[in-house]
């Protein structure tokens, strides 16, 4: 799986478009997620959460697995 750091050339657009797909504050994911990864197929992300993020930001991310990651489509 290919990783995408949140450090990229254009973070804030980035960060913008994965809270969006999220339900989420670009500073909700920032402070929270601690990774991205394609999934293999090209067209979708597993977003990683740190085990540290608050329950009730947990709570916002509807269909979060209880291992703290998600698969969201296309974010570009």
């Amino acid at each position: 799986m290919k990783s995408y750091p949140l450090d990229d050339n254009d973070s804030e657009h980035r960060l913008r478009q994965i809270a969006r797909a999220l339900g989420l504050t670009a500073d909700e994911v920032e402070l929270w997620v601690t990774s991205i990864e394609e999934d293999g197929s090209g067209m979708r992300f597993v977003v990683h959460f740190s085990k540290r993020t608050p329950t009730d930001v947990l709570a916002k991310v509807q269909g979060l697995g209880d291992d703290r990651a998600i698969i969201i489509g296309p974010i570009d």
